[in-house]
């Protein structure tokens, strides 16, 4: 039998509600095989599958123990068929023209395919959703940033070196499986090579990094064929409603990782999205055996300094740390480099937010709704020459 196209890949843990919405949308908008991993309390009702034709296009299976989010991925991946396949989460969904994205990759022999690099193209805030300084002012929201559909290659090994120097400010430019295409090949070079796709305590950057630096042809098309969503439940949402900071062991996203989680002494002990992306992020890049590869540690610290100031103890502990192999003018240095480096970023984000604003398409009660109207509003995706 001949393997689908592509695989939507959805790792889910008791966001059913969004899961149900998004897997019609894509029944809808897609040919693609749609694989769920869900860690659930309950498994998804008999009708809700028979509903969806589970056992044709979907794939179901529901993990009964308790599952880490990088264990889930790890499953999910193994569950899939298609030439490619993109990881979603459970309250995302994938945008237009993503299969004829897939068909042009596949002819071009391109083992992966980026949408977005600093900020996202689309974005939907589901209802529900609350910032911390615009209320209810994201709910129901989509937002739409310029963007040309232009295609051009990736430079991996320099994607990997900017990502590595800019700690906790997401992937860059790097291949990745979540929210990006990944050919299976790509992934089964990588788990082959390293025993497994996902890692760390986040699965999308340690994976990214191990795909990046495996990929032999990788491209950033400039096209929303992806749609991150924030639910209130989401990490995207709390981020949103500033509510993603804690102490490390107390977070339940930690704590699925069991005893045995041996965390990295440089990087200061407590939960955020900065020093949880930063130890991932290392724990990859431990494995390339390429010791310039590293994270820039003094950025970090300058970073969490900035963002975190109840957790300074933390940060200096974790310096003090990486003290014991490294000198003072490196970390004055890096401190530096790090601050011109973290003004530059406010910077893009101040031009991107004025100069270049997204536009906000409102009213929009499901991601069924979104994707209608950026399908609308985003043209037919045309293949480069």
């Amino acid at each position: 039998m001949e393997n689908p196209l592509l695989s939507v890949v959805i790792p889910s843990c008791n966001r059913q509600k969004y899961l149900i919405s998004i897997v019609h949308t894509l029944l809808r908008e897609t040919e693609a095989e749609i694989v769920i991993s869900d860690n659930s309390d309950q498994p998804l009702s008999l009708d809700v599958l028979r509903d969806f034709g589970a056992g044709s296009r979907v794939v179901y299976v529901h993990h009964s123990e308790r599952l880490s989010v990088v264990e889930n991925f790890e499953r999910a991946a193994r569950l899939a068929t298609g030439d490619y396949m993109i990881f979603i989460g459970d309250d995302d969904c994938v945008g237009p023209d993503i299969e004829e994205i897939v068909r042009w990759a596949q002819r071009q022999k391109i083992d992966a395919v980026v949408s977005y690099s600093d900020r996202f193209i689309a974005n939907y805030f589901w209802p529900g959703v609350v910032s911390k300084y615009f209320g209810d002012g994201y709910a129901g929201r989509m937002f739409v940033a310029p963007f040309t559909g232009a295609a051009w290659p990736l430079d991996t090994r320099q994607a990997i070196i900017a990502a590595a120097n800019r700690p906790g400010s997401g992937l860059g430019s790097m291949a990745r499986a979540y929210h990006g295409l990944v050919s299976r090949e790509l992934v089964g070079r990588v788990i082959d090579k390293y025993g497994r796709l996902f890692g760390g305590v986040s699965p999308d950057i340690f994976s990214a990094t191990l795909l990046t630096h495996e990929a032999h042809k990788a491209y950033v098309v400039d096209f929303p064929f992806v749609i991150p969503g924030a639910s209130p439940s989401s990490t995207a949402g709390e981020g949103a409603a500033r509510q993603d900071i804690d102490g490390l062991k107390k977070r339940e996203h930690i704590t699925r990782f069991g005893d045995g989680l041996q965390w990295d002494q440089r990087v200061p002990e407590f939960y955020s999205s900065v020093t949880v992306w930063s130890y991932s992020h290392q724990q990859a890049l431990d494995l390339l055996g390429d010791k310039a590869l590293v994270v820039n540690f003094p950025r970090l610290y300058l970073k969490c300094l900035l963002q975190y100031r109840a957790h300074r103890t933390e940060v200096r502990v974790a310096c003090q740390h990486w003290l014991q192999s490294r000198s003072v003018a490196e970390l004055l240095w890096g401190g530096a480099r790090g601050f011109c480096g973290e003004l530059k970023l406010q910077v893009k984000r101040v031009w991107f937010r004025f100069v270049t604003p997204p536009v906000a398409v409102e009213g929009l009660d499901t991601m069924d709704a979104a994707v209608r109207a950026l399908r609308e509003r985003a043209g037919k995706w045309v293949a480069p020459d």
